[in-house]
């Protein structure tokens, strides 16, 4: 009889585990979920420790090791099912980012589901809206290159420090684009970076960042790519994202593309080249998966070739983040010599 139950036990745990693998399989290859298994599986998601929940025959060390996994697997559920970030306070008050007629995010990926960012109402003038078709380059003067952060106190909290500071004052994502700007000036691209605050008042950020995106784009007309560098905000339970480059651990990057745009498409082929030259350059430096906003612009409507880039998240320390600059600038001016 004990034999018997353990052949059944055996039997239910292969079937179980082959039911896990189809289901994986199947979630894979839909597109509505392979960003939520690929992220899962990069971050080595304790599969098997959910699966082995209750099994006889653990010692007291695994079983609170399991303890541990049970409750980070707790809190990244919680946030992929209702948005809500158990690190990130802001997200406990949905109401104050008007989340959508439908209800609360479910798979949001942030404050919103189809708008990571949060941009908020779309305040300027919807009539003749503002358009840059760039100017041909006439000399070694002409920008090239614009950068401006939408929100100016994001930081990076990955050694100890504060993920934001005070609304109105300089996070440490407004180095990184000063350090950006920088390395390609050296790589030979002009390119110039904006110190304007715009996100003193968090939910008009994106209304200020326009103006200051039409203004770049009005004094520099030869502008072929405007980035909008911001660093991504994520639980602490995903863990942060980092590549080895050149023997050294840096943040990786993700590119976020607005739809509400009849241009997107042009800006979704700009971000695809750019990622094919950087796995061709630097293997695992940018995310191959581009995260799409369908009811947001993030003032990408304002010229093809303007795009919001996340370099690390929160979780990533500042040296990391900086770290990935110099890359960076690498494969944006093999973009621009194309």
């Amino acid at each position: 009889m004990f034999y018997m139950h353990s052949w059944l036990r055996t039997a239910s745990v292969i079937v179980l585990l082959a039911l896990f693998i189809v289901l994986l399989f199947s979630s894979v290859t839909n597109d509505g979920s392979q960003h939520l298994v690929n992220l899962l599986s990069e971050k080595s998601f304790p599969f098997e420790m959910v699966l082995l929940e209750g099994a006889p025959g653990l010692s007291q060390p695994e079983r609170e090791y399991m303890t541990t996994i049970r409750k980070n697997v707790a809190g990244l559920g919680l946030y992929l099912m209702t948005g809500v970030n158990i690190s990130d306070a802001r997200t406990y008050f949905l109401s104050f980012y008007a989340p959508p007629a439908g209800g609360i995010p479910w798979l949001g990926w942030a404050y919103h589901p189809n708008d990571p960012e949060m941009e908020g109402p779309i305040l300027e003038p919807l009539t003749d809206p503002f358009y840059n078709e760039p100017a041909p380059a006439t000399s070694e003067e002409d920008i090239l290159l614009g950068v401006y952060h939408t929100h100016n106190a994001e930081s990076y909290a990955g050694d100890g420090g504060v993920d934001r500071v005070k609304g109105g004052q300089k996070g440490e994502v407004m180095e990184v684009g000063e350090l950006l700007v920088e390395a390609l000036k050296q790589e030979g691209i002009n390119a110039v970076h904006s110190p304007t605050i715009h996100d003193e008042i968090y939910d008009k950020s994106y209304d200020n960042s326009y103006q200051t995106a039409v203004q770049m784009l009005e004094e520099n007309p030869t502008i072929r790519l405007l980035l909008d560098i911001h660093r991504d905000g994520i639980p602490t339970q995903v863990g942060k994202s980092t590549v080895i480059i050149d023997n050294k651990e840096v943040a990786k990057i993700m590119i976020v593309i607005g739809q509400k745009n009849p241009h997107w498409e042009k800006n979704n082929q700009i971000a695809q080249d750019l990622i094919k030259l950087a796995e061709e350059k630097y293997p695992g430096l940018f995310s191959t998966k581009i995260r799409y906003a369908s009811e947001a612009r993030y003032n990408q409507h304002l010229t093809n070739g303007a795009l919001l880039l996340e370099i690390g998240s929160q979780l990533n320390t500042l040296e990391e983040a900086k770290g990935a600059v110099g890359p960076l600038a690498k494969v944006l001016k093999a973009y621009l010599e194309k």
